[in-house]
């Protein structure tokens, strides 16, 4: 876990932010980040990750990495809950589609007034 943080601040600008968000869950804001980038952004870390074997007592081994991701300026103003939300349940998406790759999450504008709880968000397939 030490070294994949390592390789994630590594591969943000000094302005973002890398942070453990649970169990083997990290979580990256990459501020500013120009929409039209951020799919692209996304793809770069993963192909960092799992382009770089990690060394261990018994030899090196290599990892994986399924993003979700979720492009805030796209979805207006919502609580942080129903961003993190979504944006897990891109994550999810991203391993249920076969792991090591990234899931956009797009806003359901007919699920906005929806608790997260009782609604699903909608990917953009890749």
């Amino acid at each position: 876990m030490r070294e994949i943080a390592r390789l994630l601040l590594l591969s943000i600008r000094s302005y973002d932010f890398v942070g453990r968000y649970g169990g083997e869950e990290f979580l990256l804001v990459l501020n500013n980040c120009k929409p039209e980038f951020a799919e692209a952004r996304a793809e770069e870390i993963r192909k960092v990750i799992s382009n770089t074997p990690v060394q261990t007592a018994t030899g090196a081994l290599n990892v994986t990495m399924s993003l979700g991701l979720l492009v805030s300026n796209m979805w207006g103003v919502r609580p942080v809950e129903e961003l993190l939300y979504d944006v897990d349940a891109a994550l999810y998406a991203a391993k249920a589609a076969g792991r090591n790759c990234v899931k956009l999450a797009m806003p359901n504008v007919s699920a906005a007034e929806t608790p997260p709880a009782e609604r699903e968000a909608v990917y953009h397939p890749r």
